[in-house]
């Protein structure tokens, strides 16, 4: 028992040195075959490997230099070896002419104990070892004096034993292989049709130029020796039906169809994700002519300069090849054209929009209100619809809403029919006191003071009286979605663009706006007039502003005629407060501008308002800091439209310190339209106040609230509002001393009350200040 125990240690640690430094070579090996170096691989030598070792294996680097240098040669032995015997496949395989002769009994030995885990029992000779007990001899004589059939000298192996060498299973492998690719599935989408889809004209005409010929006519191509488009990228918006338009337009075509959801393609196994996406577009070649849909490409396709991993890296560059692949001459003149949808754009790699790749883009954007009532109309084509539901009012009324929402809110809609249906059945069950008290003996509760809720035993004879009657058609009129079911289900969906950054449609209307008519009448020549009416202006063939600064004293309207304006256009809008662009780290708040304009671009007409705009974009002097005066040149350069078209969007700033906005923002091009909002004078008061106490009830303008308005000297909108407020405090409190009188009102003396508890908001200091800027800028 003594000499025994130091020779099984000695085997124990060999058998772990080797264990490890094979599945090092393995490393080696497999990461040669993944870049196709086999013949690179087939002369790995021991000075290869023993370098290798010592550069990244840290645990293998504390061994003996003696133990390793061993390993290392009984490693390579052991799978040369192998290799020559194999006759499957390995790493190692070359078609022979002549039969050579199979591995040792004692390297198979060696394999076997390393692929059973946790076995520390020999299954066969090693070196080293001097209590093993040798194997039968007749087995090793037979295979080295065989050379003619050296498979009859063996046994037959049993099934553990038909594994690779480093311990995986051979044939479960192959089926995975073959299965994968015998699952795509090639058929054209049969659940969705162009007719389903409203307000994408344009885009279905873009449809049509790029697919239509190149996949019923690809001869033309072939004879005009003209390659047609190679990929399409569908961005926009999430919601405004990227995926639906591209299955939609796949079933019109008809043609082979294979839909690759992206983060599907991500394997975590190294060279997987490439092979899948071979693996589809070489199907994809063999159906052609067929089409190719990759749903959120962004997910496998970022910036490789900015990628994280080194697989994300050569998805990229198989994707790049799999495409450069697609040429006419390549394909057997048989197209094969790739569909790509991503609300992202901008972060798929840029070799990837060049030429001969996803060179076509088209750009479905977010849908005004003409597009709107389209959607509705599409979406309303099959439904039980009502005669007083109005389209054109709801389109008007789902500012920001995608087809997503709009969707939704015909489906919360048609709910709000079906709970309907559902109250008129209560009623019936209700109504024909059905016997349902009795309790199931299986669930009767024991206790004699228990009893059952009203609620269970109204649902126990809602459902005892579906189940006894039966559907009668005549009913189809509880079904019919009328306009209240729309106005219930309106408030319950928030547009998705409210998500992106967009602002709902305010309120507030020029009507509800005292004292400002001039501001109004040039606001709407400059903004309103354009967003509704663009074909007035290019059938003239000029441009109109784009852009409108509103300053002056604060509280006297200037975020209200911004909001109005919103209201009037019936245009997409983007509010912006101007400090919340602003972010420490640099390049953040630069990225936050370009991203404002990028959402804009792709929701046309749309209506951008900066409110306190002397926060974003000061003067740039000596003072300014650096990252100050880069914001200002990016929202100088986005208002140029450098690099991009600014056709459409419209921009309204407003600020009460225009004394420190950068000059460059005046100039003309940009906010070109200066309208200075100062206070109001004595008849713009009484216009002002006239219209607040519209809001008041039982309460009328008289002559006595013209003097009150026409007393309050130096009043702006903000200290005229807060003067209703004031009286609406002191008739509360009068009204309270009176136990009498149970509905309060506001009378003039309640006004008379507040005057002298409200002062001017802005001083005589700071009106000289302004009145000198307005002198200096003209009228504006």
């Amino acid at each position: 028992m003594a000499p025994g125990r130091p020779g099984r240690r000695r085997q124990t640690l060999s058998q772990g040195i080797d264990k490890e430094v094979y599945q090092a070579v393995r490393k080696i090996i497999d990461e040669r075959n993944q870049y196709g170096d086999n013949e690179t691989s087939q002369r790995l030598t021991f000075s290869i490997v023993y370098d290798q070792i010592k550069l990244s294996n840290s645990s293998l680097n504390r061994k003996p230099k003696k133990v390793i240098e061993d390993s290392i040669e009984r490693v390579l032995d052991t799978i040369q070896q192998d290799a020559e015997s194999s006759d499957s496949e390995g790493v190692f395989v070359e078609e022979q002419s002549t039969p050579k002769p199979a591995s040792s009994a004692l390297n198979k030995s060696i394999v076997g104990r390393w692929a059973k885990s946790g076995s520390s029992t020999p299954r066969g000779p090693h070196p080293g070892n001097p209590d093993h007990e040798e194997g039968p001899p007749e087995k090793t004589n037979t295979t080295t004096t065989n050379t003619t059939n050296t498979t009859m000298a063996e046994p037959e192996p049993s099934t553990k034993s038909k594994r690779l060498t480093n311990g995986e299973p051979l044939q479960k492998k192959r089926k995975a292989i073959a299965s994968s690719s015998t699952a795509i599935d090639k058929s054209p989408p049969n659940h969705v049709s162009l007719a389903d889809m409203g307000g994408i004209d344009n885009v279905i005409q873009q449809f049509e130029d790029l697919l239509v010929i190149p996949m019923t006519r690809p001869e033309i191509y072939t004879s005009s020796k003209v390659q047609p488009p190679r990929g399409v990228l569908i961005h926009g918006p999430p919601g405004c039906g990227k995926t639906m338009v591209a299955n939609a337009f796949a079933a019109e075509l008809g043609v082979n169809f294979i839909s690759i959801s992206a983060p599907s393609i991500v394997s975590g196994m190294s060279g997987e994700s490439e092979k899948a996406l071979r693996d589809h577009f070489d199907e994809a070649k063999k159906a052609a002519p067929c089409l190719i849909f990759i749903d959120e490409i962004d997910a496998i396709t970022p910036k490789r300069e900015s990628a994280q991993r080194e697989m994300e890296k050569r998805i990229v560059a198989q994707l790049l090849i799999c495409m450069d692949d697609l040429a006419l001459e390549k394909t057997d003149g048989k197209p094969v054209i790739v569909l790509a949808a991503t609300n992202r754009p901008d972060s798929l790699d840029p070799a990837l929009r060049r030429g001969g790749r996803f060179d076509k883009e088209i750009n479905m954007t977010v849908p005004n209100e003409m597009v709107r009532e389209q959607i509705l109309r599409a979406l309303t084509r099959e439904s039980n619809v009502a005669a007083d539901v109005d389209l054109a009012l709801l389109a008007r009324r789902t500012p920001g809403f995608v087809g997503a929402d709009l969707s939704d809110l015909v489906s919360t809609a048609s709910t709000a029919a079906i709970k309907r249906y559902v109250d008129m059945l209560k009623a019936n069950s209700e109504l024909t006191s059905m016997d349902v008290d009795d309790i199931d003996p299986t669930t009767a509760v024991t206790s004699s003071s228990t009893q059952i809720s009203p609620v269970v035993t109204s649902l126990r004879r809602l459902i005892k009286y579906a189940r006894s009657t039966t559907y009668d058609p005549n009913e189809t009129a509880m079904f019919s979605i009328t306009a209240d079911d729309f106005l219930t289900a309106l408030p319950q969906i928030q547009p998705s663009s409210l998500r992106e950054g967009f602002a709902t449609i305010p309120t507030t209307t020029f009507a509800s706006i005292g004292a400002l008519d001039s501001h109004i009448s040039d606001l709407t020549a400059t903004i309103i007039s354009p967003i509704l009416n663009p074909t007035l202006y290019s059938n003239i063939g000029m441009t109109p502003s784009s852009g409108a600064l509103l300053w002056g004293p604060p509280g006297c309207g200037k975020t209200l005629l911004a909001k109005a304006c919103a209201n009037s256009s019936h245009a997409n809008f983007i509010s912006v407060k101007g400090p919340e662009l602003l972010n420490k780290y640099v390049g953040e708040s630069e990225r936050a501008v370009r991203q404002v304009f990028n959402r804009a671009r792709h929701s046309v007409p749309v209506l951008i308002f900066f409110d306190e705009l002397d926060a974003l974009v000061p003067r740039r002097d000596g003072m300014v800091s650096e990252s100050s005066a880069r914001v200002v040149n990016t929202l100088l350069t986005e208002l140029d439209g450098v690099g991009n078209s600014r056709e459409g969007i419209y921009v309204i700033a407003a600020t009460n310190r225009p004394d420190i906005i950068d000059p460059a923002m005046r100039r003309p091009g940009r906010l070109d339209t200066l309208l200075y909002v100062g206070l109001p004078d004595a008849e713009g008061r009484v216009d002002i106040l006239r219209t607040l106490t519209k809001k008041l009830k039982n309460f009328e303008f008289d002559e006595p609230m013209a003097a009150i308005a026409r007393d309050c000297e130096g009043f702006s909108g903000a200290d005229l509002e807060e003067l209703l407020r004031r009286a609406g405090y002191a008739a509360v409190s009068r009204c309270s001393r009176a136990p009498m009188q149970k509905l309060p009102f506001v009378t003039t003396a309640d006004f008379l009350v507040a005057r002298a508890e409200v002062h001017p908001s802005v001083s005589s200091q700071e009106m000289i200040r302004y009145e000198k800027l307005r002198k200096e800028w003209g009228r504006g």
